[in-house]
This record gives C-alpha cells, structure tokens and sequence, in this order.
C-alpha cells in the first residue's frame, strides 16, 4: 500500500488528523453554543413580530445559500492545494534524501525550479480561494444593509400602526443583529465541516486500507525449521511476464543456501516470499512441513533475520538499532556481537559510542559500518533461519 504511494502524499494524508482534531477540539464546542444561541434569539424575535423575524431569519438564509453556492468551487481549489502541498513535500523529501547525488549531477537547478513552480501554483490557487470567499462576504455584508433597511422600514410602518413602541424596535433591532451574528457563524463552521470531507476522504483511503493478510498468531514450530516452496509463481502485475515459474526449493536445517542469477531474475522476490512481505501469484510456502498459510506470517518472523537490499538505519541510537528497545539488559551481547563482526571498536570510538544518534542520512558511518550494524541486527535476534541479499556488498 505505501511502496505505491509516495512519501509526501502519504505524509499529508496523516496532517488531516491534525486538521480535523484541532477543528473539532476548537470549533465544535463553539458551533453548539451558536447555534443554541440563535435559536433562543430566533424564538425571541418571533416573540416581538412574526413579520420582522421572517425577514431577519431568510436574509441569513439567503447567506447560506451564497455561502454554500461556492462550495463546489472552494472544493475544486482545496484538492488543488493538497495535491500541490503533497507534491512541495515530496520534492522537499528526496531533495534532502538524495541531495548528494543532486549536486554531483546539477540537480538543484532543477529542483529549485520544480519547487518554485509548485509554490507559485500553490499562490494562484490561493487567491482564487481568497476571491471566492472575498465575494461571499461582500455578498454577506450587502444582505445584512439590506436587511436592516427592510427591518427599519416594516417596523416603522408597525410603529404608525401603534404594534410595535420605539422601544421595541431598538431591542428587536439589537436581537436581529446579534441573530444575524450567530447564524453566520453557524452558517460558516458547518460550511467548514463540510470542506473537512476532503481530508477525512483522504484518511478514509489509509484507514481503510486492507491489513497484511495471513499473520496469524504464534505457532509452535516443534523445533523444527527446515523450509520448502513447491510451485512458486509470481508476477508484478496481470499483464506482465512470470518473474519466478514453478520454484520448487527444499532447505533443511544447519543448511546454507546460495541463490545465483542475472539481475531482474526473481531472486529478492523470491526472498521476499519466504519472508512473507510478498505474496506469490501460485505456490505454497512449508515451514517445519506445515503450510505458512496455517502457521501465519508471525511463525516464519518469529524465527528468521534478514539483511535485506532496501534496508537502512532508522532514527534513534545505534543500541536502539540493533536491539530495536533502550533497555540495557543486552549490552554485553551487543559487545560480542561486535566485536566479532569487527564495528567494536569504530563505535566505541564515536563520541556517545552505542548510544550515538544515526539514520537513514547519517554521513560519519561509511556504507559498509552501516551494512555491519544491519547484520548486528539480524545475529542479535538469534535467528534459526538467517537471510541475506546482497547484505556484503559494501563490505
């Protein structure tokens, strides 16, 4: 699901929580005093003069209606600006990602002009929004002068006929404008919920994404690891050809296994499968004689390690890396492992040691210190099945 999608669209989608929790923490409570208000309001006007109300009461209709007559365009405009931010932050991603290999190939140019284009498109569409909501207001403003003149001239007109006192008409008037206050701000908060659909849609889409099918729970092995496949097959996509056809592998136990081929030829995926990342198109896996769609994915990551070709350091300490906790109960295991991979002593000459902050960018650990302490992760697990791709080819 998030190998199809990039990181900025992915990273913007997750913003929407903060949008929309911050919305309801802010404005839900303050959309119901409102609209409790204008209802109390609503039945004191009616009280002074049926007539006088259902004006107040349809021009903060008509509001609504102008109000909401621009939310298909307004829409239009947001989709424009998530797209646009998703975009800003994915180029901001890779540029620092692979700001090396930018330089080295006269990139920035390149990504300074991609960059400025996405800004400059994301000010137009900016201010079609601030035109948009600009008109509705002034749309706004206008019925209120109306409204108040018409108010003004029916309850003089009431006044002549002796149903309404002077003083009645500046406590409806003062009623009338607070209504008109409150019904706005009712009018504008749902009309924000209403935009707050896009970014629950666009969380809708993560929320409701299928999970990793076939985990299963903790199966009991009964010691015993040895690995089959019979009849693997897979494909990238329907259309495209058979990467693995009729794979057919037995590896027993205490057994080392070396799998040779040109590259493209189906050896990482075929790791993958094992590993239950992927799933074949046809096949079945056995581990221990037992078919993983019993045992569940759990079984065979229970038991084995990988070193795998995409794999990296994640942020935290170099303890925290291999052990993937901060709990120091490990450290003299740590230390073995270390020292017979032979990285010892390059950590403890760093300045915090193993507790020394890395990452995925982290530049003072050459390429084949970060592929050792990829391996100290994977013999740290103590695994009975242990699997490598390519995982010394920086060493």
């Amino acid at each position: 699901f998030f190998k199809s999608r990039g990181f900025g669209n992915i990273m913007y989608r997750f913003k929407s929580i903060d949008i929309i929790q911050n919305y309801l923490s802010d404005k839900l409570s303050a959309l119901i005093l409102n609209v409790t208000s204008s209802i109390i309001i609503a039945v004191i006007l009616l009280s002074y003069n049926v007539e006088l109300a259902a004006i107040v009461i349809m021009a903060s209709l008509l509001y609504s209606v102008v109000r909401f007559s621009a939310y298909f365009y307004i829409k239009e405009n947001q989709l424009s600006t998530i797209a646009l931010k998703s975009r800003e932050q994915s180029v901001l991603i890779n540029t620092l990602k692979f700001i090396q290999t930018h330089k080295l190939y006269g990139g920035l140019h390149r990504i300074h002009n991609q960059y400025h284009g996405i800004i400059t498109d994301e000010a137009s569409v900016s201010a079609k929004s601030q035109i948009i909501t600009m008109i509705a207001t002034n749309i706004n403003q206008f019925i209120s002068g109306f409204r108040n003149i018409l108010v003004l001239f029916v309850a003089v007109l009431l006044a002549l006929n002796n149903e309404m006192t002077i003083g009645m008409i500046f406590a409806f008037t003062a009623y009338s404008v607070e209504f008109s206050r409150r019904s706005t701000i009712v009018i504008n908060l749902i009309y924000k919920i209403q935009l707050l659909k896009i970014q629950s849609s666009r969380l809708a889409e993560i929320v409701h994404a299928t999970d990793e099918s076939g985990l299963g729970s903790y199966f009991d092995l009964n010691e015993n690891y040895n690995l089959s496949a019979r009849g693997i097959y897979h494909q990238y996509d329907k259309l495209a050809p058979l990467v693995l056809v009729n794979i057919n592998i037995d590896i027993s136990e205490n057994e080392t296994v070396l799998l040779t081929g040109d590259s493209g030829s189906g050896k990482s995926t075929f790791i993958n499968i094992m590993l239950g990342i992927t799933e074949p198109v046809a096949g079945s896996l056995f581990i221990g004689g037992v078919n993983i769609k019993k045992t569940g994915k759990h079984a065979i990551r229970e038991i084995t390690s990988s070193v795998l070709q995409g794999d990296s350091l994640f942020p935290g300490t170099i303890y925290e890396n291999i052990t993937f906790n901060d709990s120091l109960d490990n450290i003299d295991q740590i230390h073995e492992i270390a020292n017979a991979i032979g990285i010892h002593d390059v950590i403890t000459r760093l300045p915090l040691g193993y507790f020394t902050q890395v990452g995925d960018m982290s530049d003072f650990l050459s390429g084949g210190e970060k592929q050792k302490l990829l391996i100290m992760r994977a013999l740290f697990k103590k695994p009975k099945i242990l699997i490598l791709d390519e995982a010394d080819s920086n060493l």
